[in-house]
């Protein structure tokens, strides 16, 4: 495919540097310096322009299947949106917006394309972990309405699992390896499982996997009063969980409490005392580090583990720091500009009917598919899981079999390889 991005920042760069893989990229940026960067390690068309002169329009194709806006400010975003879309031929695109005000505002009339707020997407993958706080991570998986938890042993009074109609397990990450799941394998202290099937039946079971987290969640305390700090405060104060916030910057605990309308505690402690943060936070079920930085986020969770908090979420904004995290055994969400990167990647990913989604940290994939016609199939050579859905129920394919319309398949495997289920 021909993809346009407007915006060579970090989000731009890594989504330049992974499409152009496999397809035809052209990036927009007024800033050289970033361009450059890019031309010395990508091979993608650059062009160093402002997207509002109108002098760019005969630097561009006629046609572009997908614009991907990604700069750092929302209304040239919007602004690219329109004029591109005046111009040139934009079979999709895609806008990133930061600020949540624009999610009640007409932005939606206004723009016909597929819109991200990073924040709220966060936000909303912590405000889920409180559902069932047993979990490391819940993904949502297109076409069902069953999910795919992934939850630490801890202490586990199971030894098995046993698959059921509602319940498939998946597999485990052990000493850094994951294998895929049967019946005959025990479960170890500190697995790592990942179970697909109804959140509600992953719950029953979740209490004998983790039997240190706690079971509910009544206070948390967040790390970090920045705008995706106060935005995850927000969500759970709605969940009417008691919510209190630690800020060390007076500018930024001034704004917080503005944005909440003082309705939730912001603690300005601008000095850092072990006492005073072990006193501050020892009463929370969980503690959210939600800094811009992972070094921060990560010393600050590191505390509130030696404190004795039995739960610690962190966002994880940089990909290096991912595995240093998952090591450490955090709940790790993805940060605003990673969050971003992922869900531009799997929306453009998801053609041909075909549905992808990422877990194990991005080194595994999940392709989703609906039937449409009765056949007969066999499961791939290649090392993977495969499920079918049929009346929302959950079977494992492990020999030929025969599908009918309406049957939902979803393959998991590690190669990215989705010649199998495109020929389905």
């Amino acid at each position: 495919m021909d993809i346009l991005i407007v915006g060579a920042g970090k989000v731009g760069y890594f989504l330049a540097k992974t499409l152009s893989k496999n397809h035809n990229v052209t990036i927009i940026d007024k800033n050289e310096k970033a361009l450059e960067k890019i031309t010395e390690t990508i091979d993608v068309l650059c062009i160093n322009k402002d997207v509002r002169n109108s002098s760019i329009f005969h630097l561009l194709e006629e046609e572009y299947d997908y614009l991907v806006n990604v700069t750092n400010i929302d209304e040239i975003n919007i602004i690219a949106d329109q004029l591109l879309k005046q111009k040139i031929k934009i079979t999709h695109s895609i806008l990133r917006i930061k600020n949540t005000l624009y999610i009640s505002s007409p932005l939606y009339k206004i723009v016909n394309a597929r819109l991200i707020f990073p924040y709220t997407i966060c936000a909303g993958a912590i405000s889920q972990l409180m559902e069932c706080p047993k979990a490391n991570n819940i993904k949502q998986i297109p076409l069902t309405e069953f999910v795919l938890v992934s939850i630490y042993a801890k202490n586990p009074t199971l030894t098995t699992l046993i698959n059921s109609e509602k319940i498939n397990i998946i597999g485990i990450e052990r000493d850094n390896k994951f294998i895929f799941y049967n019946e005959n394998m025990e479960i170890k202290d500190n697995d790592l499982i990942y179970i697909f099937g109804d959140l509600n039946e992953i719950k029953k079971i979740a209490s004998q996997i983790d039997t240190i987290s706690p079971l509910s969640i009544q206070a948390v305390t967040i790390f970090g009063g920045n705008i995706l700090g106060t935005t995850i405060a927000k969500n759970l104060f709605d969940m009417d969980i008691q919510v209190k916030i630690i800020e060390k910057d007076n500018t930024l605990a001034k704004e917080a409490a503005e944005f909440l309308d003082d309705e939730i505690e912001i603690l300005n402690i601008s000095y850092e005392d072990l006492e005073i943060l072990s006193n501050t936070i020892s009463n929370s079920d969980i503690v959210i580090t939600a800094y811009f930085h992972d070094e921060e986020n990560i010393i600050k969770s590191l505390i509130a583990k030696n404190i004795g908090i039995k739960k610690v979420i962190t966002i994880n904004n940089n990909f290096n720091y991912y595995k240093i995290m998952h090591s450490l055994k955090l709940s790790t969400i993805r940060g605003p500009k990673i969050a971003t990167f992922y869900e531009v990647l799997e929306e453009i990913d998801s053609q041909m009917l075909i549905y992808e989604r990422f877990f194990l940290g991005a080194q595994g994939k999940i392709f989703i598919k609906k039937i449409f016609k009765q056949q007969k199939i066999t499961p791939p050579k290649e090392y993977a899981k495969v499920l079918l859905i049929r009346n929302n129920v959950i079977i494992e394919i492990t020999k030929k079999i025969e599908v009918m319309p309406e049957d939902i398949i979803i393959e998991f495997n590690f190669s990215g390889n989705k010649t199998w289920i495109e020929n389905l």
